[in-house]
């Protein structure tokens, strides 16, 4: 996921693009900071950042299991601003666009945020 919107250079990519509903591109976000963070535990089973991702990656699926971020190597944003952009997201999706419990989701992503904190994960 990029910082920009490909279509329209000026257009932050939190502001979804036509077609893409506000919790898919939410879904997006989430699923590319699991991978920055599975990436960044460079295979350790014990680190702190791989559990984080298999949170974020719990999250994720929970909103909806069908939707991964594919892999862009010009992606600028760390995990945090990829979970600060699924927040802001989450938070202006309407209630009939995603599940009935993704109020609970978001509240477990909102507190998940204080941990990636925590554990220095705020770098891209």
């Amino acid at each position: 996921m990029t910082d920009q919107n490909p279509s329209n250079p000026s257009t932050p990519a939190t502001q979804p693009a036509a077609g893409l509903d506000t919790v898919t591109v939410a879904c997006v976000h989430i699923d590319a900071a699991a991978n920055q963070l599975e990436a960044a535990a460079h295979g350790d089973v014990f680190s702190t950042l791989l559990s984080l991702a298999g949170q974020l990656a719990l999250i994720g699926g929970g909103i909806d299991p069908t939707i991964r971020a594919a892999p862009d190597p010009n992606d600028h944003l760390g995990p945090l601003a990829h979970v600060d952009r699924a927040l802001v997201l989450l938070d202006s999706a309407p209630v009939s666009e995603g599940p009935a419990d993704l109020l609970v989701w978001t509240l477990y992503l909102s507190d998940l945020r204080a941990a990636l904190l925590a554990a220095g994960a705020d770098q891209p």
